[in-house]
């Protein structure tokens, strides 16, 4: 039995609630004890509502809370107090540094609102004015080699900016995501991580062929530049991507954007 109806504005509504929430947490962790929303989910025994987890994380978000909404009375309101409760700390954690704001709260409650949901008594709760952990600089003479390096425009965007801010994980981040987009659109395929790499890459049949000076060299770099790209979305852009890494060194970040660089330079050839 449903307990609410999606209408065409309710339906709105949870879009809305799903784009102001979805910062709050990673989606999955490695860690079975660290916070997460499919965690959350987990915990009220109705995880499989978020749906296929080869689906991007708003989907599956929209389709998690969409279902909870619509088929429970008292989970929505269970599930919303943890990823508030435990958003609060990832938030103000050292590898994101982006506490919740107040305009983010009162656009919450409004849309909390109009899903006749009410946690003012939650989103009063939320500390406003934190105290951040200091964001360490990276060493200037990092900065200046990667501004003086022929970097792709891929890492020149996104990647550099946030390395020169200090978030060094997620610097490393952006620019896996980046090189997985471009990989997407060269090969047109949906596949995603170490998936899409092992198709496009794949010696015997490639989709996307990585040249090499040497002719007699190509089956051999082909193999190794696939082997590259699965290792880097399994141990790097994985590992990152949810949240929980413990931050890196801005040594660390440097070489790895240097790394990326070289995959995007090959495909670029």
């Amino acid at each position: 039995m449903a307990y609410r109806s999606l209408t065409a504005d309710k339906r709105n509504q949870l879009n809305r609630l799903v784009e102001l929430i979805e910062p709050f947490l990673p989606l999955s962790t490695y860690r079975k004890t660290a916070n997460s929303f499919e965690n959350i989910f987990k915990e009220s025994g109705v995880q499989k509502y978020l749906g296929n987890k080869k689906l991007p994380k708003k989907k599956r978000l929209y389709k998690g809370f969409s279902k909870v909404y619509q088929q429970h009375q008292k989970i929505p309101y269970t599930i919303l107090r943890k990823v508030l409760q435990q958003g609060e700390l990832y938030r103000k954690s050292d590898s994101v540094r982006n506490p919740i704001k107040l305009e983010e709260i009162d656009v919450l409650r409004d849309c909390l609102k109009k899903l006749e949901l009410n946690l003012d008594a939650e989103l009063a709760a939320i500390e406003l004015n934190p105290d951040l952990p200091e964001i360490q600089v990276p060493p200037k003479v990092l900065i200046v080699r990667l501004e003086n390096h022929p970097l792709v425009d891929e890492i020149r965007s996104d990647p550099l900016q946030k390395f020169k801010d200090g978030h060094f994980n997620e610097a490393v981040r952006k620019a896996c995501e980046k090189y997985e987009a471009k990989v997407q659109k060269l090969s047109e395929n949906s596949a995603i991580g170490s998936s899409l790499m092992g198709q496009v890459f794949n010696p015997q049949s490639p989709v996307v062929t990585i040249t090499t000076g040497s002719q007699q060299n190509t089956a051999t770099i082909q193999e190794g530049y696939q082997k590259l790209a699965m290792g880097m979305m399994s141990g790097i852009r994985n590992i990152f991507s949810h949240g929980d890494e413990d931050r890196r060194t801005p040594e660390e970040a440097y070489e790895m954007l240097l790394f990326l660089n070289w995959m995007f330079r090959k495909l670029e050839e």
